[in-house]
């Protein structure tokens, strides 16, 4: 007959020994996921020298010159396409927003022979009071 104690253990050894098996099926599990993802990261940072290596060829300095050139009809600004603020239009619409108003005549008079043109100043109660975030 079995003693107790000598069951107790051959059940115990039982129960470790398919513990240990199971353990290291999932240790293998494990591994396996790590390889594959070690896998994936190597190709994504193939794939990212790539892509720099082509983002770099694309915005070479002279191949960019070369393109603007030939699909860009770029020149050089000739100064009789600037204007003056003088030759800008002043709003006399009656439908403007009222947070805008004129600007207050300065007390200094403009030299002579010079016009000095009204420009649209943001009215004071438009702005948000100070320590505010300006968010209603």
């Amino acid at each position: 007959m079995i003693r107790p104690a000598t069951l107790f253990w051959i059940v115990l050894a039982g129960c470790v020994g398919y513990g240990l098996y199971h353990l290291k099926n999932e240790v293998q599990a494990q591994e396996d996921e790590l390889f594959r993802v070690n896998r994936t990261i190597l190709a994504e940072q193939e794939a990212i020298h790539v892509l720099r290596a082509e983002w770099s060829y694309l915005n070479q300095p002279a191949r960019l010159q070369a393109l603007a050139s030939r699909h860009l009809d770029l020149a050089p600004t000739k100064p009789a396409q600037l204007g003056t603020i003088a030759t800008l239009p002043l709003p006399h619409d009656s439908s403007a927003p009222p947070a805008l108003a004129a600007a207050p005549a300065s007390s200094q008079p403009a030299p002579s022979g010079q016009h000095r043109p009204a420009v649209p100043r943001v009215a004071a109660a438009a702005l948000p009071a100070r320590g505010t975030r300006g968010i209603n």
